[in-house]
């Protein structure tokens, strides 16, 4: 299931029929589409940097570690005005040794992209959660990757990720 799924069965105050329904799933994948075909990346931004380790974390076994890594998007601006979309992509990973944070990482990317028209909000911001975090995360990868050797930490290499795209 997906989010073009959870559609509700009224449009406009009455009951849709099931074809109309279709119809407006099918509307919105096609703003979707036409979105990706359209858009540019313009620029992206490192806007911050958050490292934090603590000392326990240097002494203790890597496999005791436990790793999670959390994205988070914001769209600062649509661009359905004016054709430029901006967001906001933050990427954190942590590390946990028991229950305590001994190692933080947090980048703040800025991105925009160009060409954005004819599409509604609603699919910016599916676009911004598809194509914007695949495009800062390899970036992030590299800044913690920098960041682990210069604190000497040894950590694994974050994985690369796999997103199912929300359509």
């Amino acid at each position: 299931m997906n989010d073009l799924d959870n559609l509700p069965a009224t449009v406009g105050g009455g009951a849709a029929p099931p074809a109309n329904a279709g119809a407006h799933v099918e509307n919105r994948r096609a703003d979707y589409n036409r979105l990706v075909r359209t858009a540019r990346l313009s620029s992206l931004i490192l806007e911050k940097v958050d490292f934090k380790i603590h000392p326990e974390a240097l002494g203790v076994n890597k496999a005791l570690l436990t790793r999670s890594i959390t994205p988070r998007t914001k769209v600062m601006s649509s661009g359905t005005a004016d054709g430029t979309c901006v967001a906001n992509v933050i990427w954190e990973v942590h590390f946990k040794f028991k229950k305590r944070t001994v190692v933080k990482c947090v980048g703040s990317y800025l991105i925009s992209y160009e060409g954005i028209k004819d599409c509604s909000e609603e699919a910016v911001g599916l676009f911004v959660e598809n194509v914007g975090k695949t495009a800062t995360y390899a970036y992030f990868r590299a800044l913690y990757a920098h960041c682990d050797w210069s604190a000497n930490l040894g950590s694994p290499p974050l994985p690369v990720i796999q997103l199912q795209p929300k359509i």
